[in-house]
């Protein structure tokens, strides 16, 4: 699905997820005998409510993530049902008629299909997927409470006069009071009215669940809000009991724990080789050709390569990271890989490391005879700070262009080249 129909998609749900919630408010408000709704703007808004559910079953039924069997089959009397305007047939037909409830109660069918929304929303939104779970069910809880509200005033307003507003407010009072579990006990159900106890129990036992689940995924979410902090603490974690029990030098142990804190910094604890690893093909080749693609382009030998070439390659790409003072690479060493530098800068100095010949920096790359000629290295390369290098071997590089012949034919053609200059 392309980004400008995501991006519809989440907001015409923003839009159903408006109207469903006005209907799920208003509908309960009519079994009360104080609300009687007329007029211009009620009318309106129940046609822009059935003519919004309308648009909606075209939208859903033409969505391409769902079959069209799949969706008549689940959400076609979801969808269908909410839509049929019965309260505007009664109206324009001039009827003394009194809808009955069942049929405005088709109205709230449509709160089933707010669960489809969480899904794209989890995932469209940057908050933590377990806040938005939290957060339906807090919207589902207090739409069950308004619910309750309601059901609570049509027992008790029977036979009763008053003023509506207060009588739902005192509603809305004992229910979250009894759903909380708090229960002050200053309105209390008749006890000469079964139906009042009933009810009451009811509620109080819908209350001890929705208290029970909301704390136990409060506590899960506040364990889990960085999944990739616990995780690289428990490895830090690990390494350093493993360094106190071999009784490894002080100076070493700091080197190590200066290198978490900076895998932490710049990579949040994740590798990029155990990432893509776990991806299928097709995922794997596009994110290492979106975030490799760049650095292979700077090397001369792969311009005007075959694409399909340069995305085997980002993917062979192995991320490695080095800290101030390492030898990335050593004088007279046969050389297997070649590098390019993500992050930070490196030396390349001489054999005695007294001569500095040259500052590479992000973007640079260097070792690229290693993959043209097995062949001792004619400098040293140190890295200045901490560097966040991808390197190249020898191996993954030579399996990848077999199977692009005329590749290797320039290959070969530069290493010949390259092998009569140095002779």
């Amino acid at each position: 699905m392309s980004k400008i129909k995501s991006d519809f998609i989440f907001y015409w749900d923003a839009l159903i997820l408006l109207l469903i919630t006005y209907a799920a408010i208003e509908v309960p408000l009519h079994l009360l005998p104080a609300y009687k709704p007329s007029g211009v703007l009620y009318i309106l808004a129940e046609c822009i409510l059935s003519l919004c559910f309308i648009i909606d079953i075209y939208v859903r039924y033409h969505d391409p993530k769902t079959s069209h069997k799949s969706y008549l089959k689940r959400w076609s009397l979801i969808d269908i049902l909410p839509a049929i305007p019965f309260e505007l047939l009664l109206v324009f037909g001039d009827s003394g008629f009194e809808i009955p409830v069942i049929l405005r109660a088709f109205r709230i069918v449509k709160i089933f299909r707010v669960a489809s929304f969480k899904p794209l929303w989890e995932y469209s939104s940057n908050l933590n997927p377990g806040i938005v779970r939290l957060g339906f069910f807090f919207y589902y809880l207090a739409l069950g409470m308004h619910w309750i509200s309601c059901g609570w005033i049509k027992m008790r307003m029977q036979g009763m006069g008053g003023s509506l507003i207060n009588e739902y407010l005192n509603a809305f009072y004992w229910c979250t009071t009894t759903v909380t579990t708090i229960g002050y006990g200053d309105i209390t159900p008749d006890h000469s009215k079964n139906i009042e106890i009933l009810y009451t129990m009811a509620v109080q036992f819908l209350g001890a669940g929705a208290y029970g689940y909301t704390i136990g995924n409060i506590a899960t979410l506040l364990t889990n809000i960085d999944v990739a902090r616990i995780r690289h603490r428990e490895r830090v974690d690990r390494v350093a009991n493993f360094m106190k029990s071999k009784k490894m030098p002080k100076k070493l142990q700091e080197r190590v724990h200066h290198y978490y804190n900076y895998l932490w910094e710049s990579r949040q604890g994740y590798d990029d080789a155990t990432i893509l690893s776990e991806l299928p093909d097709s995922f794997k080749y596009e994110f290492a050709s979106l975030l490799n693609r760049e650095i292979l382009r700077k090397v001369p030998m792969f311009k005007g390569a075959d694409p399909n070439l340069i995305r085997e390659i980002a993917v062979c790409l192995k991320p490695c990271i080095y800290t101030p003072g390492d030898a990335v690479c050593t004088y007279g060493e046969i050389g297997d890989k070649m590098y390019f530098i993500n992050k930070g800068s490196v030396e390349v100095m001489s054999q005695d490391g007294r001569d500095v010949y040259a500052t590479l920096k992000d973007g640079d790359f260097f070792g690229e005879l290693a993959l043209l000629l097995k062949q001792p290295r004619n400098a040293t390369i140190k890295a200045v700070g901490y560097c966040d290098l991808y390197s190249l071997s020898k191996e993954s590089f030579d399996l990848v262009i077999s199977n692009y012949p005329d590749f290797e034919q320039n290959i070969q053609k530069m290493a010949s080249e390259r092998m009569n200059n140095k002779s």
